[in-house]
């Protein structure tokens, strides 16, 4: 039973953040268009209506911005991909997209499961670690520091690992950003306007330089003159603030879970092939990006509730997720469920770009602390972080286990199609094709049969395969 004070959607309450399954599934069952007089927004729930949102971009925009408190005023500069209306979109986004596609993240799999080995050899033999401070955030603050070419140590360093959390710096019920996280904007942006200029005259082999260089139909993406308003700047934010936060939920998350269903855990322990299968659940039951804002371009109604063009309206990720329409015993954790369509990385244009090497740094985490952490208990009461209300994320995680100096052998899964410690994908292929044939089937839906340009076979698909379409020159007509 859901009280009738829990019985109003507000994500900036500290009350509601406690807990929000229950208004979820509150929401779901009786306002599944829930408008909140307080805030001037439309929040969707259910999963049919959140994906239907987040798959029509032309009725709901994204130019106000995700979040649905001042970020988007204060830190999202233009570039700012997930703020971003096509047909612009689309021409950044490939900009970005090449070095961060499955198979490209692959490649990186030594580097984290190396990173990995290191931060866990660091607590292994405590009995004792707070996993989201000696883990989930150092992890991808390694990775993905790394992947964009940012410093490995020194006061640069120190700063922008500072800068990371005092970003997100928030105060409960209140929508306007800190003067913590407005000073650490404006350090950011000035730190990044020196390393893209860095970069422009001493290009490396890394991200920083790729978006530097990169050009859009010939016209250079960086401007002459970069500056906090410049389309890079926003580009180098987006992934600043969103390649660490969500990875870090997401692996906190993915502990806590197997530590509250120790039979889940037993079951993972015993059949390690299940672990992409336990990461894919874990984004699903406990969404690190729990709702979006979009802005409607005309008049919608649904479920008798009529939004008028304009109106703000939130996707509620975290409650689609466990819609019961959609997951029978949605809010069961289950690893062997068996991997379905969730919304945990949203979808359609705006899925997330950084998901492969979530999901990589996920998997492996589980890999190598999952032997040595044996049958573990939470120890003491886990801190939410203190962030924007999109965002499910932990800030301490206190576990205990049984401490051993005894080396723990590294996981090595052997699984239906490929090793999980040798790639992270089943099966990853990458090839220009053409348009061989199209059929409209549908009111705005095409069927389009893509052979490779060298007409060479495509291997066959299988249930859950999934296809990027890298469109250099638009949408076919």
């Amino acid at each position: 039973m859901v009280t009738r004070a829990a019985r109003e959607y507000d994500p900036f309450s500290p009350d509601f953040q406690a807990d929000p399954f229950p208004v979820y599934r509150w929401m779901r069952d009786e306002a599944p268009v829930f408008y909140s007089e307080k805030w001037n927004w439309w929040a969707l729930s259910r999963f049919d209506d959140v994906r239907a949102a987040a798959l029509d971009p032309d009725l709901y925009r994204s130019f106000e911005g995700i979040d649905i408190d001042d970020t988007a005023k204060d830190q999202n500069p233009p570039g700012f991909l997930p703020n971003v209306d096509n047909p612009r979109h689309d021409r950044i986004r490939a900009v970005v997209q090449p070095p961060l596609l499955p198979a490209r993240i692959a490649e990186r799999e030594d580097v984290v499961r190396g990173t990995v080995r290191r931060l866990v050899d660091g607590w292994r033999s405590r009995g004792r670690v707070d996993l989201a401070q000696e883990l989930a955030w150092p992890l991808p603050n390694e990775v993905f520091f790394d992947l964009l070419g940012l410093p490995e140590s020194g006061p640069d360093r120190a700063r922008l690992e500072r800068w990371v959390h005092e970003l997100k710096d928030r105060r409960p019920d209140d929508a306007r950003l800190t003067p913590l996280a407005k000073a650490a904007t404006a350090g950011i942006q000035s730190y990044f306007v020196d390393l893209l200029n860095e970069r422009r005259r001493e290009p490396r082999a890394d991200l920083v330089t790729h978006l530097v260089t990169a050009e859009i139909d010939g016209v250079p993406f960086a401007d002459e003159h970069i500056g906090p308003a410049s389309e890079v700047m926003g580009l180098m934010l987006v992934l600043f603030l969103g390649g660490v936060e969500s990875t870090a939920g997401l692996v906190g998350t993915l502990f806590k879970l197997l530590a509250e269903s120790p039979d889940q855990r037993a079951i993972l322990r015993a059949d390690p092939s299940l672990i992409p299968d336990a990461v894919e659940e874990a984004i699903r039951v406990a969404t690190p990006l729990q709702l979006v804002g979009r802005t409607t371009s005309r008049e919608v109604t649904l479920h008798g509730v009529t939004i008028p063009a304009g109106g703000r309206v939130v996707l509620v990720y975290g409650a689609a997720n466990r819609d019961e329409r959609r997951f029978p015993d949605p809010d069961r954790f289950d690893v062997t469920r068996g991997r379905q369509r969730h919304l945990g990385f949203g979808e359609g244009m705006h899925g997330c770009i950084g998901a492969p090497l979530a999901r990589l740094e996920a998997k492996i985490a589980l890999e190598e602390a999952l032997p040595l952490l044996g049958d573990y208990t939470v120890a003491g009461v886990p801190e939410r972080y203190r962030t924007t209300p999109n965002m499910y994320v932990w800030e301490h995680l206190d576990l205990a286990f049984a401490a051993s100096d005894a080396p723990v052998p590294h996981t090595h899964v052997e699984t239906r199609r490929h090793r999980t410690d040798t790639t992270v994908v089943t099966r990853e292929l990458e090839t220009e094709v053409r348009v061989a044939a199209k059929q409209q089937v549908a009111d705005g839906v095409v069927a389009l049969t893509l052979r490779p340009v060298d007409d060479a076979p495509l291997p066959e698909w299988t249930p859950g395969a999934h296809v990027d379409l890298l469109l250099g020159g638009g949408l076919p007509n």
